[in-house]
């Protein structure tokens, strides 16, 4: 095991070891920041075995949590892995969506990902099947944690809609805390949600953002670049977060055209990110950033 891995391992039990914390003490930004050392990550959704190798090279590895490689391969050397939950859509294939289905608060699909339908974060029996449901399933294994996606897309409900989804920020709010008040060692990397790792410095361990300088257009199925002052406003407001101690993690797609990932790598490095390239089905694992 390298040193990253060893000082990742010791931040992990210094920092989350020991027993549940009240929430109120949660909130407080906490000294230790087991992902503060992690210097390559992976996001990868795929189930391939041999894709366990390259996946053992990384520090953070994320998974699908109902088809990845055998984890004890992936964790060989000490990278920790963190399963995939979305917060504010589920997949018509996820193994909870059937008990969900005919719900009120499940609500019309996602244009981009058709097989994705919204929830509405804000109703009581989410946070029950949420907690109670997805998140153990998650767990389960020899997981660190968890990467929490689309709470974006719940935050752009209320902004769009405040009358129907009004306090859907708290909600979120809510339920990130209730999750780390019952799983104090679980590691917490948020995707997008910018405004709730704002104010959840304490409860949050990372945050991720993807397409900071590329982006991925649905309809046309083609990789595009942003253009320069909407990359520069992203990486302003991912500076923001870093500010209040939070490791800081970008993901990027690319694939012909426009800056390679040598260059997209450069430039997250630059403002003291973490960086993945990879392609929009994040069904291959890219080595890239595992070089100097």
């Amino acid at each position: 095991m390298g040193l990253t891995r060893r000082l990742l391992a010791l931040g992990l039990v210094l920092g989350l070891g020991g027993a549940s914390a009240p929430a109120r003490g949660i909130a407080a930004a906490s000294p230790v920041r087991p992902l503060a050392g992690v210097r390559t990550w992976v996001v990868y959704y795929g189930a391939a075995p041999e894709a366990a190798r390259d996946l053992a090279r990384f520090d953070v590895v994320v998974l699908d949590p109902h088809g990845h490689p055998p984890l004890p391969l992936v964790k060989r050397h000490g990278s920790l892995v963190l399963t995939y939950v979305s917060l504010g859509e589920v997949n018509t294939h996820h193994p909870e969506f059937a008990a969900i289905a005919g719900e009120p608060w499940v609500l019309a699909a996602n244009p981009s990902w058709p097989d994705a339908r919204g929830l509405d974060v804000g109703a009581p029996a989410y946070e029950r099947w949420l907690l109670d449901r997805v998140v153990p399933t998650a767990l389960a294994g020899p997981v660190n944690g968890l990467f929490l996606d689309t709470a974006d897309a719940a935050l752009e409900r209320e902004r769009v809609d405040p009358r129907r989804y009004a306090g859907v920020a708290r909600a979120l709010e809510r339920v990130l805390t209730e999750l780390k008040r019952r799983n104090p060692r679980m590691l917490l990397l948020l995707n997008g949600g910018l405004p709730l790792a704002e104010r959840l410095p304490g409860v949050l361990d990372g945050v991720a953002l993807e397409s900071v300088w590329t982006n991925y257009d649905f309809k046309a199925r083609a990789y595009r670049v942003r253009p320069a002052e909407e990359a520069e406003a992203r990486a302003a407001l991912l500076g923001r977060v870093a500010a209040l101690g939070l490791p800081v993690f970008t993901l990027e797609y690319a694939a012909g055209g426009g800056p390679g990932p040598a260059e997209l790598i450069r430039r997250a490095r630059a403002r003291g990110f973490v960086p993945y390239v990879s392609t929009i089905g994040l069904d291959q694992v890219s080595t890239d950033t595992l070089g100097p």
